[in-house]
């Protein structure tokens, strides 16, 4: 057997095990503790955002609970993306999963971080008011989520305006931003995601 031919099977099997889903049985997992639950308490008071489904799956499944948290870093991430766009990514993507309270949280946690409330009332409002660059990244989550097509002209252009690695970490952003409402309708907790009155 050649080399080329060996190496390929080693990472053929590599990428095998490494992709293959993984025995949770095996582990073993600490019942979900009573500082966790304070943490999801003090979050849902300072912000007004109802953790219930949170909850719900660390009690009935401190294992899922767990790997749950370890992917709530990603719609938090950023280092390159200025912080309007990286809320105005956020924002785009819980309108258009449609969840009300998600948007209501994100809206606030926007203002808290010092992202100006004009800002917020275009994308709300008059999305088509904002500038360029931000209706860009509006568009560009939006179409990531199954809103429209994501374009490779919009991505050059958001490539030019902002760099690459910024429009890396809008990808990252939108898809750690969507496993919030897509949980919320897994574990049957969607019937409050009806989009209301917005305040912030």
């Amino acid at each position: 057997m050649n080399r080329c031919r060996l190496f390929s099977l080693l990472v053929g099997l590599v990428l095998a095990v490494s992709m293959a889903p993984r025995d949770m049985q095996a582990e073993e997992h600490d019942p979900v503790t009573t500082d966790n639950l304070a943490a999801l308490q003090e979050f849902e008071a300072t912000y007004g955002y109802d953790t219930a489904y949170l909850r719900q799956l660390a009690e009935e499944s401190p294992g899922a609970y767990e790997v749950f948290t370890q992917a709530e870093g990603m719609s938090a991430y950023r280092r390159a993306l200025p912080l309007e766009a990286h809320y105005v990514a956020r924002i785009a993507t819980m309108l258009e999963e449609d969840c009300g309270p998600c948007t209501q949280l994100n809206l606030r946690m926007a203002i808290a971080a010092g992202v100006e409330r004009s800002t917020l009332n275009l994308l709300l409002h008059s999305p088509e008011k904002l500038p360029s660059h931000l209706r860009d990244v509006r568009d560009h989550s939006r179409a990531i989520v199954g809103a429209g097509e994501v374009t490779p002209e919009r991505v050059k252009r958001l490539r030019a305006h902002y760099g690459d690695e910024a429009v890396a970490e809008i990808a990252v952003v939108v898809i750690g931003s969507r496993v919030y409402p897509t949980l919320k309708r897994a574990m049957i907790a969607d019937q409050k995601c009806i989009i209301g009155e917005l305040k912030f």
